[in-house]
């Protein structure tokens, strides 16, 4: 958490750096000392709450003053709330005078003062809110790598997942997450704007200058292997492993609001439970917020004989183990949705 200035009669100015699409604090921060036995107020959450809304939260009373937005905003009301009945925090309800631009970078600042006259000036990024998040179906899912030498150079067959796009939407704040990689390592979509039967394709790792992002109107911009001419490619950055090669619970996620978008679950048929608490807690979110029929590891999709010439392929549309299958070896279709999809 951060800390304000931790002196009797001292003024600072301190950069908290927070997720710029969630209320997840860093661990940095500059800390000063304190007067004994005086616990300082400390910023527990920021969160966009709204496209023309925000939220901040507080341990304890404090005043806050002076706040503006970059690029320029006018802040037109910042009033406290909520108070906790413990008095363990104190929540400041934020309103801009117009809306954010969904995935544009914003900057909130301000100074507050606490009840000992401690002032500290802030600075918190976050994202423009998203109002027209589209309805994603995840309909294909490639977790092994591997390379081998060709004539041509060295072929690479990267992890990828394959999504159908059901309603027109904007991608920004849309989040790919992978239990196996855990909370803080996740994909974050681009700001770009997908029509209605559009096919993306999601691409795990960059191996050559063909990883092209296609973030506009031509699909056929990203030429590494497993890209599609007729999908919308996009590239996580970097050659690090994602998705487990034996199970993994993976979902996207409005990182707005947390809520569950789609979301699916595969293992092998002689797991007895998921590897991690992590993988655990996931799975029963996705069940219970009604994405997938089931959190047990033996409710998951049975992926025995998975190679990296194979993928975990969507036959029918459903939320259930039965709705999927182990491609046969070379039967990888990025981009190319393998049943007959509807778009209601």
């Amino acid at each position: 958490m951060y800390s304000f200035i931790k002196a009797v009669v001292i003024t600072g100015i301190v950069l908290f750096i927070v997720s710029p699409v969630s209320c997840r604090l860093s661990e940095k921060g500059i800390m000063l000392y304190c007067v004994e036995d005086y616990e300082c107020p400390v910023i527990k959450a920021f969160c966009v709450t709204g496209a023309e809304t925000a939220s901040i939260t507080f341990s304890k009373n404090v005043n806050l003053q002076n706040c503006s937005v970059v690029p320029e905003m006018l802040v037109v009301s910042s009033k406290l709330s909520f108070v906790s009945e413990d008095k363990e925090y104190w929540v400041y309800d934020i309103s801009f005078d117009r809306k954010c631009t969904a995935g544009t970078d914003y900057k909130f600042m301000g100074i507050v003062k606490d009840s000992i006259g401690n002032s500290l000036t802030f600075s918190l990024p976050f994202k423009g809110f998203n109002e027209n998040i589209p309805e994603l179906e995840i309909t294909e899912i490639h977790p092994k790598y591997t390379s081998s030498k060709r004539k041509a150079g060295i072929l690479y067959k990267g992890e990828y997942v394959e999504f159908f796009v059901r309603t027109d939407g904007n991608l920004a704040g849309v989040e790919l997450r992978s239990a196996y990689d855990g909370i803080d390592k996740v994909y974050e979509f681009p700001a770009v704007e997908v029509r209605k039967g559009e096919v993306v394709v999601v691409h795990l790792r960059s191996k050559t200058e063909g990883a092209v992002n296609e973030l506009e109107e031509k699909l056929n911009l990203s030429t590494e292997y497993y890209s599609s001419d007729t999908a919308r490619d996009l590239w996580e950055e970097g050659d690090s492993s994602h998705l487990g090669d034996d199970m993994d619970v993976i979902c996207l996620v409005n990182s707005f609001t947390d809520e569950f978008i789609d979301g699916v679950c595969y293992a092998k048929s002689d797991s007895t439970e998921w590897k991690t608490d992590f993988m655990a807690s996931m799975a029963k979110r996705l069940k219970e917020s009604g994405v997938w029929n089931g959190s047990s590891v033996s409710e998951a999709i049975c992926i025995d004989g998975l190679t990296a010439s194979k993928s975990i392929i969507k036959r029918e549309k459903g939320k259930s183990a039965d709705f999927w299958t182990v491609s046969n070896a070379n039967g990888e279709t990025p981009g190319k949705i393998d049943f007959d999809i509807t778009i209601e």
